[in-house]
Order: structure tokens, then C-alpha cells, then sequence
């Protein structure tokens, strides 16, 4: 059996979905054996921008950003033919260290593993047993989008039927912090992902007007207030380890080819990378 990594993408995680892919490579995993699931390819999602969607329970409206690629994730066992086991990332997931050990945590009990934050279960990190799964993913959007089902109801797996779900350890979907145990990382703060730094925030924020006018208010006190919702640019990543780490494996995938400079410059043209944190590189 070939151990092989699904990771999701869209215009503006690709070189962050290409620098995951290099930290996977880094850590003895075969180039071949990585996938990319992209939102820009695929039509049946896109021609769902612009519609209407659950969201907590709330009417939003599908767009075309950051995270456009999330339900991608929902694809990969078709892509996969339904077949072994599979690992399934977001963009924004880097191999601290070798994570092959992630396809011995679930057996044939088991269809799949992920972890759980906050009595959630994640779906960002999701070792599938593929042969076990038949999701539909057409249905699945299709269910989305004729406010069958919620979205949060999806992205947190609440919606599975009779699958069952291993529990496995924060090792595997370490957030924004870098341990001695750590073997993948998730930048999951979306406003300090060290690539994204100084450029103009391209994500929606989910949040009632009331809750955002009380954080303005908390600024403007002086008070505690939270900057994800009263930012218009990416901040600098709080953690020195994760900026480290992340600039290390850039320049890993730029020497190995596992990046291009087209690429890198197509990027930073269309405001999906920053210069800044290229012309900290060597800081």
C-alpha cells in the first residue's frame, strides 16, 4: 500500500499548499505521492460562488477566498478510488517531523481519524479509511447549497452516519504552536499566517455585527479586545519558532525545485504572498 497525502488548494493558499507539500517531501515522502485538490479546477464548486449557504445556523453567501477550497476535503476518497488509507490536509498543514506513523492509527474499525478541539471533531487533519467511505461529494455540495445541511455540520463531521471516528492525538494537528511531540503543524490562525503578513485580509469574517462593533469599542477603550475582526491586513505570527520554521521550509522548496520562481512572483502579484516575508528571509 502507498502511503499518499491529499492536500487542498485555491489561488490564494497555492504556494502555501506547495511549501506543505515540500515539508511532506523533506520528511521522506515520495513527490509523486503527494495530490493537490484545487478548488480552480474544480467546476461543480465553482459554479456554486456567489450562492447561498448555512452557516451556525445563519444564511451566508459562498465566495470565492481564502478558504475557498475547504470542502474539497470531501473529495478526496473519490479521488483516491475509494481505495487504502489517505491523508487529508488544508494548505496551511507542515510536517514538523516524519508523519507516516499517522496511517497505523486507524484499523479496519475504524473509517477514519481526526483530531478534537474544544469537544469538536477537526477536519483540517483526516487520515481516511477510503475504502470504508462512499461519501458523494456532488450530493454533499448539492445538500450544502439547498440548505439541506450546515455547513459547520460538515466542517466539524457532525454530519456522518454510521462512520466511526478515531480520536487521535494534537501531535497531528498541532495549532500555532510548535512542541517536542509536534509532527504536523496548522497555522490555523488565519490572520498570522507568516506568508500572508502586511497584505490586505482576502477571508470573511463570521461574526454578528454586534460582536464586531463591541470589539471596536474595546479597542477604542483601551481594553482587550480581539484583532481578528478589527484588522483590514495579516499580522505577524506571534510564535519566532513557527515564522522560523515556515521561512526554513520556503527556502527548503525553492532549492529543490519544489517551488518555482514564477510561481513565487505570480503569487506576490496577485496579493496572495508577501514581500515582507520574503524580505525577512534571512532575518
Amino acid at each position: 500500500m502507498i502511503n499518499k497525502i491529499y492536500i487542498q488548494q485555491n489561488k490564494r493558499q497555492y504556494l502555501a499548499s506547495k511549501i506543505a507539500a515540500s515539508s511532506f517531501v523533506k520528511n521522506g515522502f515520495k513527490k509523486d505521492n503527494i495530490f493537490f485538490i484545487e478548488f480552480d479546477k474544480n467546476e461543480s464548486l465553482k459554479a456554486k460562488i456567489g450562492r447561498q449557504y448555512l452557516r451556525n445556523g445563519k444564511i451566508q453567501t459562498f465566495q470565492d477566498d481564502l478558504q475557498s477550497f475547504t470542502l474539497l476535503r470531501f473529495l478526496a476518497p473519490e479521488l483516491n478510488n475509494f481505495e487504502d488509507k489517505i491523508l487529508v490536509i488544508d494548505p496551511d498543514v507542515f510536517a514538523v517531523s516524519n508523519p507516516s506513523i499517522i496511517f497505523n492509527e486507524i484499523d479496519d474499525n475504524y473509517e477514519m481519524g481526526c483530531t478534537s478541539y474544544n469537544g469538536l471533531l477537526r477536519s483540517e487533519v483526516m487520515i481516511i479509511n477510503a475504502k470504508k467511505i462512499r461519501w458523494n461529494f456532488n450530493q454533499i455540495i448539492e445538500d450544502l447549497f439547498n440548505l439541506k445541511v450546515d455547513y459547520s455540520d460538515l466542517i466539524n463531521l457532525k454530519f456522518l452516519k454510521n462512520i466511526r471516528v478515531k480520536e487521535i492525538s494534537k501531535y497531528y494537528n498541532s495549532h500555532d504552536k510548535i512542541f517536542s511531540d509536534t509532527i504536523l503543524l496548522h497555522t490555523t490562525n488565519r490572520i498570522t499566517q507568516p506568508w500572508k503578513e502586511g497584505l490586505n485580509i482576502d477571508f470573511q469574517i463570521y461574526k454578528s455585527q454586534f460582536y464586531i462593533i463591541k470589539q471596536y469599542i474595546k479597542k477604542f477603550l483601551g481594553k482587550k479586545f480581539d484583532n481578528s475582526v478589527t484588522q483590514t491586513k495579516y499580522l505577524k505570527h506571534p510564535d519566532a519558532e513557527v515564522i522560523k520554521f515556515i521561512k526554513d521550509l520556503f527556502i527548503y522548496a525553492e532549492k529543490n525545485g519544489l517551488i518555482s520562481e514564477s510561481e513565487i512572483n505570480l503569487s506576490i502579484t496577485n496579493g496572495y504572498f508577501s514581500k515582507v516575508f520574503l524580505n525577512n528571509l534571512n532575518k
